[in-house]
């Protein structure tokens, strides 16, 4: 198989080839298939480009005279040859188009995932502790640990996805009219334009609290519409649904960073706190799992948050292989 020159091809699809060269480039297409497959290939990537030029903003005209400008600085006296092919149109539009990937790529890589949302799912995962990531539409999502979602927010998308796969969530989302925001648990589907809430999935449960704005929560058909300070609890086995008012607001330790306990039951924070730290804390007698606490603790050390505690309410609090014991 003989290779044609591009340059000749493009020359061609441009109609600028005299009589001999068009017949001898339609012979070298017509004698052998790999032949024609590498015509068909230029002529891809030049019809391609043309259709990019058309839908970029970048002025063809005005990219050539700034390459023209760099050309004529690095090249004092270029032979006739090479200057007939830099005043080429095929030329003139490789540096349109050079122009236009290279700037897409420098903007891309100041987005976040590098703007890989746009034509692909990316992956979100923490380990062991929270994170803070914003998505490429502006809204922010704080990730408690071990948890695992993927997002996309394609061009020509109808609405933003977001797929929690387990673990939860603190959402605060860029409010778009004309895109909605839509997180799928294994059933459950909810909808927002533009707020800020909590999403939790854990074996068949789904709980979700809103802090701000409202969200719609869709299970098997049935939905539900919740408001700030609602909380619902959803049964993703049997599509049950329960509205309440949370009993605290100790589900949002890992974004304010602070356990806040206002006059709730000893046992609902030590329940926060073994979450929080894969620890092993059991009440020892019965009585003191209804005892109100009110303090705020910060997300930080196991072992001074547990000194506050017992001095808070005067109790003793001892540890003996791993187990720690409130008493």
């Amino acid at each position: 198989m003989e290779t044609m020159n591009e340059e000749k091809l493009i020359k061609y699809l441009l109609q600028e080839s005299d009589s001999e060269e068009t017949k001898a480039i339609q012979e070298w297409i017509a004698e052998d298939d790999a032949n024609k497959k590498q015509f068909e290939e230029v002529q891809w990537i030049w019809n391609s480009s043309k259709v990019l030029l058309e839908k970029s903003e970048v002025d063809e005209n005005q990219a050539w005279q700034r390459f023209t400008q760099l050309r004529d600085k690095k090249v004092a006296a270029p032979e006739k040859q090479n200057q007939r092919f830099l005043q080429s149109n095929w030329f003139r539009v490789a540096a349109a188009i050079t122009l236009i990937f290279v700037s897409a790529w420098v903007y891309s890589a100041f987005l976040p995932q590098s703007g890989r949302a746009y034509y692909s799912s990316v992956e979100l995962q923490s380990a062991d502790s929270p994170i803070e990531v914003p998505l490429l539409d502006g809204t922010a999502i704080t990730l408690n640990k071990n948890t695992s979602l993927s997002y996309s927010q394609k061009f020509l998308g109808k609405q933003r996805n977001v797929s929690l796969e387990n673990g939860e969530a603190f959402f605060d989302v860029k409010r778009n009219e004309n895109k909605p925001f839509v997180i799928q648990t294994e059933k459950v589907q909810i909808t927002v334009l533009g707020t800020s809430f909590h999403v939790k999935t854990a074996g068949n449960m789904t709980e979700v609290i809103v802090v701000t704005g409202s969200v719609q929560i869709e299970i098997e058909g049935k939905k539900e519409v919740l408001k700030p300070d609602e909380k619902l609890s959803v049964n993703q086995e049997t599509g049950e649904m329960e509205k309440t008012l949370p009993s605290n607001k100790l589900y949002n330790y890992y974004v304010s960073k602070k356990f806040q306990a206002d006059r709730i039951p000893l046992e609902e924070l030590v329940k926060a706190l073994n979450e929080a730290y894969d620890a092993n804390i059991e009440i020892a007698r019965a009585e003191l799992r209804t005892l109100p606490i009110t303090t705020t603790l910060e997300y930080g050390s196991l072992s001074n948050n547990l000194d506050v505690i017992r001095e808070t309410l005067n109790l003793k609090i001892s540890q003996v292989d791993g187990k720690i014991s409130i008493e």
